[in-house]
């Protein structure tokens, strides 16, 4: 009976230690498992391209990709993922880079070194799937971006608007192809290099705009005038705002429902010297300019963006040297990118609630207006307009002058 008891009790033992035994393996065995269904492959068995040259980008401008792999490093094999993974980041050129792929099965190629405007990424992709951001679909539409629908802007300015950085005007990222973008729509940029609010020197001056421009025409305006009045004229506060009051008027008279916006010029430097709290040639300061702008705006139901409290660190004593991209005055392709941000987001802000329109929950059935209208919604329509979305038109000619 002992004998019996005790060899009962080893056969149980060994059994539990087969059990064990065979628990461990297994689980061992799908761990391993696991760990190899989860790895991902690199191009680690991939030979690497070489440079054969590069060459510094002198003004980084802005670009959205069309197709292609973006590279992690210049060796060609491992990479971030395919451009369908960036749509919609916008990118910024840094180097061309000359590539001797032959080790891939390719020849010399043509790369770009781009970083992404957040600076989290700096890739490289074939220059070719580089396109502007004002072609090809780029879906980056602000936050309530619908307020502008089938709204048509039009921006009025000087070299600022125009796009012009100080040594040539951008085709590519001025801040009216940016608002184009932010906000979905269609812009015209009758911007002009040299333009004052309170002068007829040049076609691209506020009154010279304003007569031959058709307002009834636009749903929207900005207006973004004073940088050269401050630097380069004699006319006082009073002689100014007298203008401006007469052209603001003149707008609402041709188009009764104009939504109009101010933009305040931003800081310059002159002589490398910040220009806030100078007397300039019109015996007053930038500040005080500002001031008065602000104070006409206001006083006709026109909503203004003052740099100094909207967005208090795009322009500063410590930055102005590469925001800027003649360190003076007009700003860099980046920083073009953010004033059309910063304006976008300001214009929606700052929307006029009688504007707005109410949309039905049942949007198949069309958009109810403010005047009780139906807009029926048509792919067709739709699929024509989108086709216009994406081309920004200059009306006046560029004109560089000394008066920027």
């Amino acid at each position: 009976m002992e004998k019996s008891l005790k060899y009962a009790l080893a056969l149980g033992l060994s059994l539990m230690t087969l059990t064990g035994t065979y628990s461990v393996n297994a689980a061992s065995k799908k761990q391993t498992t696991d760990t190899t269904d989860t790895t991902t492959k690199t191009g680690a068995d991939k030979p690497a391209a070489t440079v054969i040259s590069s060459t510094d980008i002198d003004e980084q401008l802005p670009y959205h990709l069309s197709g292609g792999q973006v590279y992690s490093s210049t060796d060609l094999t491992d990479t971030f993922g395919n451009w369908k993974k960036f749509a919609n980041t916008t990118w910024y050129s840094v180097k061309n880079v000359k590539m001797d792929r032959s080790s891939q099965g390719s020849g010399n190629s043509l790369f770009t070194e781009i970083q992404s405007g957040n600076k989290k990424y700096t890739a490289w992709v074939w220059h070719g799937y580089l396109q502007p951001i004002t072609q090809g679909k780029f879906d980056i539409a602000a936050k309530n971006s619908e307020l502008f629908a089938n709204k048509k802007i039009v921006t009025l300015g000087d070299s600022i608007t125009h796009g012009y950085d100080g040594s040539t005007n951008l085709e590519n990222g001025t801040y009216p192809q940016w608002l184009q973008r932010y906000l979905n729509t269609s812009v015209d940029n009758l911007g002009y290099n040299g333009a004052f609010m309170a002068s007829e020197s040049t076609e691209g001056d506020f009154t010279p705009v304003v007569k031959k421009t058709n307002f009834a025409d636009y749903d929207v305006a900005t207006i973004a005038y004073g940088t050269n009045d401050y630097g380069h004229s004699r006319y006082t506060l009073d002689a100014i705002k007298e203008v401006m009051l007469d052209n603001i008027h003149e707008m609402k008279r041709e188009n009764k429902k104009l939504i109009i916006y101010g933009i305040l010029p931003i800081t310059r430097y002159d002589n490398d010297i910040n220009s806030d709290d100078i007397t300039g040639r019109g015996n007053y300061t930038m500040n005080e300019l500002r001031d008065m702008l602000s104070e006409v705006y206001q006083s006709e139901d026109i909503p203004v963006l003052d740099w100094r409290n909207d967005a208090t660190q795009l322009i500063t004593d410590n930055n102005r040297k590469y925001r800027l991209f003649d360190e003076r005055l007009h700003p860099s392709a980046r920083t073009y990118q953010m004033m059309g941000k910063e304006i976008a987001n300001f214009m929606i802000e700052n929307y006029p609630e009688s504007a707005k329109e109410t949309v039905p929950a049942d949007k198949s059935k069309g958009k109810t207006t403010t005047d009780g209208k139906v807009k029926a919604n048509s792919k067709k329509k739709a699929s024509s307009k989108s086709k216009t979305k994406t081309t920004t038109t200059t009306k006046a000619k560029s004109k560089t002058t000394n008066k920027k």
